[in-house]
């Protein structure tokens, strides 16, 4: 009885190991538009399998186990056990999502205006791809040196302005040619040109534009036409970001200086 024991014994021992010679998992399909579903494989050689996944670890008697590839570098190891030796493989899965885009921006919520016009409220919405973000905006002309200032009102630190009543998302407003002065100590958000940015510093009473437009008595000071500069930046969930310029005219204008 002893030696018949002993005979069963290393048979199943004899058949193990020449299963697990060749141990493997593999991963279908192995890349994709993440999120995609897939299905892991490994070779059935044991009689328990555990899948350790991003989200955790399960153990289940099945070889094959479906997953959701989550990530654009996603990968799992499998383990099981045969005539007490731990055997593992890796399986790897990639995304081929395309990298975050910005299309285009709408000035003043109209596809076919392209222009800037100085000192008018104007409100920037960018057309981006799906599940991505503006995370920021710079703005400037060739004829000054001094970026715009750019207003996320009301201010949460995203993208996002109020314009004509209505809430839109990956946008701001600026005012050409107008570029905040300091704010006093202690203040983190710059000065408004008008009380329309909410949560921003207004000082109706004191002219907060680094540029000023003053000419002799009874003189025009002129705003020259120009090139204007609007750089986005965007981001997708997976933390990639893309970053577009796009040129628009500044139109010229003329101020009268009554002081």
């Amino acid at each position: 009885m002893r030696r018949l024991a002993l005979l069963i014994g290393v048979l199943f021992l004899a058949g193990c190991t020449r299963s697990t010679a060749d141990f493997w998992a593999i991963i279908e399909p192995n890349r994709g538009h993440v999120p995609f579903e897939a299905q892991i494989t490994a070779a059935d050689i044991g009689d328990s399998y555990t899948f350790h996944l991003p989200v955790g670890s399960f153990t289940q008697s099945n070889p094959k186990l479906d997953v959701l590839v989550d990530s654009l570098d996603w990968s799992a190891t499998v383990e099981t056990s045969c005539g007490g030796q731990i055997y593992t493989d890796a399986v790897h899965a990639s995304g081929n999502n395309g990298l975050p885009n910005i299309e285009t921006v709408i000035i003043n919520g109209i596809r076919d205006r392209w222009y800037l016009t100085p000192n008018e409220r104007t409100l920037l919405e960018f057309i981006v791809s799906p599940a991505a973000s503006i995370v920021a905006v710079d703005v400037w002309g060739s004829a000054f040196g001094e970026h715009y200032t750019v207003f996320i009102a009301p201010y949460d630190g995203t993208y996002h302005a109020i314009y004509k009543g209505r809430y839109v998302e990956n946008a701001c407003i600026v005012y050409p040619m107008y570029c905040s002065i300091p704010g006093e100590p202690g203040q983190d958000l710059p000065y408004a040109p008008t009380g329309l940015e909410t949560g921003y510093p207004c000082l109706v009473w004191r002219n907060t534009n680094v540029f000023e437009f003053r000419g002799e008595q009874d003189q025009d000071v002129e705003i020259p036409e120009q090139s204007g500069f609007i750089r986005a930046s965007a981001r997708d969930a997976f933390g990639r970001i893309t970053t577009e310029t796009f040129e628009v005219p500044i139109e010229a204008c003329d101020f009268w200086d009554s002081e």
